[in-house]
């Protein structure tokens, strides 16, 4: 596989942590303009001076993708310092409440919504004229195995990142005339502080002995382990790349063996 993406553009949401800002930090190793984006101003700053010391052209923009507006004004950012958009990577997310849909009020699960799904949606729907236009573009989406696996108590996330397969494959449809291609992986726990965050929140929501729990996670996997950021950018990369060129519309399972439809 090719991984040089030298002149071409890409936009990370969700890059303050996990594999948003592993992708970031992988992209512009591999000679990528990298525009990326999360909430945590600090930790975007901090990534932003990182790279540019290490010569990599890139833009760090703090926003909350999960306002509309953020959105359109991210991908105007994107073009107006690069002209383009070539690569689209939806990694921003956030696991929602732990309780029961009895208690579930909401505003909960419309914050789930927002920042899981409809990111996605408007992060594409301003970035995809520049794709449309040069007739070439992929979008990569970064679903969950809880979306079709469900898991009880986390009925907006697992709601969420079906929903994101949905619009995956209707947007493929919608774009593949115009060799714009969209793709969704949905993985397994990725090992990280992410994860250590959901564990903690399972145990506590559960009343579990946190290493059960860690235990339970890995159990998932017939491998018993968890995948990795690297796992996920690996396979992120492809799917941009030109050896991915005719896949789109695709949900792709990255879970040490779980198998899921």
């Amino acid at each position: 596989m090719d991984r040089s993406f030298q002149g071409k553009v890409a936009l990370v949401t969700g890059a303050s942590r996990g594999v948003g800002r592993r992708l970031t930090v992988r992209m512009a190793e591999a000679g990528a303009s990298v525009a990326f984006a999360a909430r945590r101003v600090e930790a975007i700053g901090a990534l932003e001076t990182e790279l540019r010391s290490a010569g990599h052209d890139v833009l760090g923009v703090p926003a909350d993708v999960g306002r509309f507006e953020a959105c359109r004004d991210l991908v105007q950012a994107t073009l107006d310092r690069w002209g383009r958009v070539d690569m689209l990577f939806n990694c921003a997310g956030i696991s929602g409440p732990h309780k029961p849909i009895t208690e579930l009020e909401p505003d909960e699960f419309d914050e789930v919504m927002r920042v899981n799904l409809y990111a996605a949606y408007a992060c594409i729907r301003f970035a995809v004229p520049s794709m449309i236009e040069r007739k070439s573009g992929a979008i990569v989406n970064i679903g969950s195995m809880t979306g079709k696996r469900p898991l009880a108590m986390r009925t907006p996330y697992g709601t969420s990142k079906m929903a994101l397969v949905g619009l995956t494959r209707t947007v493929a449809l919608e774009l593949a005339p115009h060799k714009v291609r969209c793709n969704t992986i949905s993985p397994g726990p990725i090992a990280g502080e992410r994860v250590e965050e959901v564990m903690q929140n399972t145990a506590r929501s559960r009343g579990l002995p946190i290493d059960d729990v860690r235990a339970s996670f890995n159990a998932w996997s017939p491998m018993n382990e968890m995948v990795t950021e690297d796992d996920i950018c690996d396979l992120a990369m492809f799917l941009a790349s030109d050896s991915g060129r005719h896949m789109t519309g695709q949900d792709i399972n990255m879970t040490a063996g779980t198998v899921m439809y």
